[in-house]
C-alpha cells in the first residue's frame, strides 16, 4: 500500500459476512479487483501496509484500496484493533502481481523495514495476534497447511503461506520486499497454529 490518507471507516457500511464463514469483518469495498464467480485458493499473501502504527491504519489502508485510482487492493486490511475487508475471498485481490489468481492477500500496518524487535513491540504483536487469527481462519475453511513456502514452492504450486516479498522472486513481476527480513515467520506460523487450535 502506498501513499493513502484519510480519516477512519467513513464508508464503511457495515459487516459482510462471507458465504460459508462464521467470521464477519467490516466490508469497505474495493473496485480493484477481477470478480469470479469461485475459485481455488492455495496460498496466503503477507504484506506490510507501510503506514506507521496509529489506531487507523487498517481504515487508512480500506479507503486507498476503495480508490479506483489506487489500482491496489487486498482482501484484508489488519491493525492492532481491527480487520477490515476490502475484496470479497472468491475476488481476486491486485495485491500480489503474479501470484494473485490462487491468493487471498492480508495487510498489516506496519514496514518491510522493520526489525525483529519492532515487530515485538506490543502495536505489532497485536498486529500478528489479530492477523493470525485470520490468516488461521482462512487456512482452515480453505485446508491450506500452515507452512511458509519459498520461491521455489509458489513456483512449484505448493500450498501455504508467505509474503509478497516471495511472490516477486518467485515470478519477478514486482520488486516488492515486504513483510521484510525481519518479519518474525515461525512465530507468525505458530501464532496460526494456535489461533487454529483455539477454534477447534
Amino acid at each position: 500500500m502506498r501513499g493513502a490518507s484519510g480519516s477512519i471507516l467513513a464508508s464503511c457500511g457495515g459487516t459482510f459476512p462471507e458465504p460459508g464463514r462464521g467470521v464477519a469483518y467490516p466490508f469497505v469495498e474495493s473496485p480493484n479487483k477481477t470478480p469470479t464467480s469461485g475459485r481455488e485458493i492455495d496460498v496466503v499473501v503477507v504484506h506490510t501496509m507501510e503506514i506507521a502504527e496509529r489506531p487507523d491504519a487498517a481504515a487508512i489502508c480500506a479507503r486507498w484500496f476503495a480508490t479506483p485510482a489506487s489500482q491496489v487492493s487486498a482482501h484484508f486490511c489488519v491493525d492492532a484493533a481491527r480487520v477490515i475487508q476490502c475484496v470479497r475471498e472468491k475476488d481476486v485481490a491486485w495485491h500480489a502481481r503474479g501470484g494473485n489468481a490462487a491468493s487471498v492477500g492480508v495487510e498489516l500496518a506496519g514496514f518491510a523495514r522493520q526489525t525483529a524487535k519492532e515487530w515485538d513491540d506490543s502495536y505489532s504483536t497485536a498486529v500478528l495476534n489479530r492477523a493470525s487469527a485470520v490468516v488461521a481462519d482462512v487456512c482452515g475453511r480453505r485446508r491450506i497447511p500452515v507452512r511458509w513456502l519459498s520461491p521455489d514452492d509458489l513456483v512449484a504450486g505448493r500450498r501455504g503461506i508467505t509474503g509478497h516479498a516471495e511472490v516477486s522472486k518467485a515470478y519477478r513481476k514486482s520488486d516488492h520486499w515486504d513483510p521484510g527480513p525481519g518479519f518474525p515467520v515461525q512465530s507468525f506460523l505458530d501464532r496460526v497454529r494456535r489461533a487454529q487450535a483455539a477454534e477447534a
